[in-house]
């Protein structure tokens, strides 16, 4: 867990101090259908003179260089990895990934260096480092993710079946975190995070974040596994059979299981735009 602490404040620290992507990034009611990107030298983020996300969808930083997108590793990479002799032999084997040029000793979290999921949701982005497309993680017990907010931007409610996460508010925003431990304890469990600040998440507990501003947020999750996993709990309950989601809710009457299918179909993909308070009072249509 230390390990994982002091991974998640590092990444704050470099939030803070060094320009993220730039470019155009779809606006609130758009996603990420029309991005596009480019590098630009006229504002800095961590000064808070960028804009992302909110009014234009533009979201402009300092950089010196064009985002890249992260490599691809090669097929089978990971398995081989796992099965290397040694720590030593491993990371041999990752030099030779290296210098073949599809892994990379950095892993960037800017948007534009990582593709948008295929149903991206309105609410934002999570780019995840794991050993799938970071394997140089294989092994270590860790992984991390950028999460990129729109203006009350919701990560839906989900769960980490093989990770605890530790996560830290990068941005000057207001962030609202909750999670319902398990069966025995279903207290939810609040906090609201600033700039700099973070919270956990036990591992298997159901958790969300909200941002509750009119403007961009992106926090930093740190994770105990490299292969964390995440399971969303709306979106994946209703890909149940039917007549045990039916008899799961009691048998309702005006969702049950003639119409499940339907109602799944209306459930957006995470991230979504968020509670309703939040999208009258930043003028967001939803």
């Amino acid at each position: 867990m230390h390990s994982t602490t002091v991974l998640v404040a590092a990444f704050a620290a470099a939030a803070y101090a060094t320009p993220m992507g730039s470019g155009s990034w779809g606006s609130s009611s758009t996603g990420y259908e029309s991005a596009t990107w480019t590098t630009t030298t006229t504002s800095s983020y961590a000064s808070g003179t960028g804009s992302w996300g909110s009014g234009s969808g533009s979201y402009s930083s300092s950089t010196s260089a064009s985002v890249v997108p992260n490599p691809s590793p090669s097929s089978g990479v990971v398995a081989e990895l796992l099965t290397a002799d040694s720590t030593v032999s491993r990371f041999k084997d990752i030099q030779k990934e290296i210098d073949a040029g599809d892994v990379n000793l950095k892993f960037d979290f800017n948007i534009a260096a990582n593709p948008p999921p295929a149903m991206p949701g309105k609410g934002g982005q999570v780019d995840l480092a794991n050993r799938a497309n970071f394997p140089i993680l294989t092994d270590l017990g860790i992984s991390a993710a950028a999460i990129f907010f729109n203006p009350c931007g919701l990560n839906t409610p989900h769960i980490h079946p093989r990770a605890s996460e530790f996560l830290t508010l990068a941005t000057d925003n207001n962030l609202l975190t909750g999670f319902v431990l398990e069966n025995g304890l279903t207290t939810e469990f609040n906090t609201t995070l600033t700039k700099f600040q973070g919270t956990v998440f036990p591992m298997g507990s159901i958790h969300f974040q909200q941002n509750l501003d009119c403007t961009p947020a992106v926090a930093i999750a740190g994770l105990n596994s490299e292969d964390p996993g995440a399971s969303s709990i709306a979106q994946n309950f209703f890909a149940l059979d039917s007549e045990v989601i039916d008899a799961t809710l009691g048998f309702p009457k005006q969702i049950d299981g003639s119409n499940f299918a339907a109602f799944k179909k209306a459930i957006p993909p995470p991230l979504v735009n968020g509670i309703e308070e939040c999208l009258i009072r930043c003028n967001i249509s939803y």
